[in-house]
C-alpha cells in the first residue's frame, strides 16, 4: 500500500469520525430543544390554585 492509499484511507476514517461527532452534537441539540419546549409547555399548563398565588 503506497502513501497515497494510506492517506486516502486516513481521510476517509477522519471524515466518518467527523460526521459521527457532528451527528451526535446536532442530535443532542435537537433533543435538548425538544425537552426545553416540553418543559415550558408543561409549566404553562399547570392550573392556578389558591395556594400558588
Amino acid at each position: 500500500m503506497n502513501h497515497y492509499e494510506q492517506s486516502k484511507k486516513a481521510r476517509r476514517v477522519a471524515s466518518v469520525v467527523y460526521l459521527v461527532v457532528l451527528a451526535v452534537i446536532l442530535g443532542g441539540t435537537y433533543i435538548s430543544q425538544q425537552n426545553k419546549a416540553a418543559a415550558k409547555a408543561e409549566v404553562s399548563v399547570q392550573p392556578v390554585t389558591a395556594n400558588s398565588i
